[in-house]
């Protein structure tokens, strides 16, 4: 029997989420046997999804592409067959395993399996983690059973406040007791201020581009100051900043390892995507967000308020960053450990929802 199949998918963004929902439901006793993942080929879930031992099932849908080169206007005309093949799919996946409830984390992977689920009067939980739920969501929310948003203030039918999806180590991560151990395994000077500098799964130019100057400011400080870099794989290729004297600095593309991460830092630089956002609450740390410009409806704005409202992250822009403003606010935060043990207080104060099981209740009330 299958208790629930949880769909979505094509970014990390959503594919997380996925992943934490996943978590829950197993913690609150449900067997892996009972549960399945649906999301996309083209999405970096075949990858992320390897080894977690849940049952997967990757629909040919892709997403639209905006740009115009050749490749993706060849792809864009195939989309229509795509979109019907996995419609066709997804009907005889959920056929062939009568789910008790169908899972949407959003994305364009979400589609085909919410749509069968709502044919075939299969309870479907929307699960919205932005503060502005996107498009696939919001559309599959006017026939979902209940739609869940991770705090208040966020419009979306059927909508109960549930928390955001967290993945479980971070969920339980105790910060003061791993942080020795983080350090060590991270390779980080166990006593230094340690800055991550963090954008997204892809990573960002933006704060990329703050970092040889960070390191230049930093020098001139008499205490320790370590810098841990994710740049984001597509940037690796770019010449590495040389560190002063003085200055602990490492730069990979990607890390697997945000619970060290988290549990070693005293202040994160990042972009503000939902994910981001719930961990640095969840987990309680000091931190700087950037919100991507580019995001729609700009929703990292957003994100990003909702936590500096409570005075639990300081905003900064890509504006501040060109101008070298950011490294001000790295510099006064480094200067203010009372500052930063503030920010993180209220952090985790107000990522508590997401620590909890509300998401998981909502999804197992809404099952048949």
């Amino acid at each position: 029997m299958v208790y629930a199949v949880v769909t979505g998918g094509g970014t990390s963004g959503h594919v997380l989420p996925a992943r934490a929902i996943l978590e829950l439901l197993i913690e609150q006793g449900h067997s892996v046997d009972e549960l399945r993942y649906v999301g996309a080929r083209r999405g970096i879930e075949t990858e992320l999804m390897k080894e977690f031992g849940v049952d997967c099932e990757f629909l040919p849908i892709s997403g639209l592409q905006r740009s115009l080169s050749l490749d993706n206007i060849a792809k864009n005309i195939a989309l229509p067959f795509r979109l019907l093949k996995s419609r066709w799919i997804a009907k005889n996946l959920i056929e062939r395993w009568s789910p008790r409830v169908v899972v949407s984390v959003g994305g364009y992977a979400s589609e085909p399996m919410a749509r069968a689920a709502i044919s075939h009067n299969v309870p479907l939980v929307c699960v919205s983690y932005d503060r502005v739920p996107g498009l696939a969501t919001r559309r599959q929310a006017k026939h979902a059973t209940v739609a869940t948003t991770p705090f208040e203030g966020v419009s979306l039918a059927h909508s109960v406040i549930a928390g955001a999806p967290v993945r479980s180590e971070i969920r339980h991560l105790d910060s003061r007791e791993q942080r020795t151990g983080a350090r060590q395994r991270l390779g980080i000077p166990e006593n230094a201020t340690v800055i991550t500098i963090v954008g997204g799964s892809l990573g960002s130019g933006a704060l990329n581009a703050v970092v040889p100057q960070l390191l230049q400011r930093l020098s001139l400080m008499q205490s320790s100051v370590a810098v841990f870099h994710i740049c984001g794989t597509r940037f690796m290729n770019e010449p590495c900043p040389n560190a002063p004297q003085g200055v602990w600095y490492r730069r990979v593309g990607y890390e697997d390892r945000m619970t060290d991460v988290y549990a070693a830092s005293d202040v994160v630089v990042a972009r503000a995507g939902a994910s981001t956002v719930a961990e640095i609450s969840t987990v309680g740390v000091a931190s700087i967000l950037v919100p991507w410009p580019g995001a729609a409806d700009h929703h990292q704005d957003l994100n990003a308020q909702w936590l500096a409202e409570q005075n639990a992250t300081v905003m900064s822009s890509d504006q501040q960053c060109e101008s070298g403003e950011i490294i001000e606010t790295i510099m006064d935060l480094i200067d203010q450990e009372e500052r930063r043990s503030q920010l993180a207080r209220s952090a985790r104060e107000a990522g508590g929802i997401h620590r909890g099981n509300t998401l998981a209740n909502a999804i197992q009330n809404a099952a048949r």
